[in-house]
């Protein structure tokens, strides 16, 4: 009765991390479709803007903006992945 118990046990257990990593890469599909928006957006005040405008100025601080947000997004990603991984080991699944 233990062996089917324990089965269970490390099954659970390899769903449960097989969610998180999942979870994970939604995560960074995300940042990456915000980053990608904002740097559209972006874009699109810089074309659309008169010269020394607001418009010109948000425009321009987007721009960083975005990259900041996909390479928040990406660290975020390998540190949470590699956490995934220890638990992996750790579990031995």
């Amino acid at each position: 009765m233990t062996d089917i118990n324990e089965k269970r046990n490390i099954d659970s257990m390899l769903l449960a991390l097989l969610r998180t990593e999942l979870a994970n890469r939604r995560t960074l599909l995300a940042y990456t479709k915000t980053a990608l928006g904002t740097g559209i957006t972006a874009l699109g005040l810089l074309k659309f803007s008169e010269e020394q405008s607001l418009f010109e100025l948000v425009g321009m601080v987007m721009i960083p903006l975005s990259f900041i947000i996909l390479a928040f997004g990406v660290v975020d990603f390998m540190i949470t992945r590699k956490k995934i991984k220890t638990e992996k080991e750790d579990a031995q699944v």
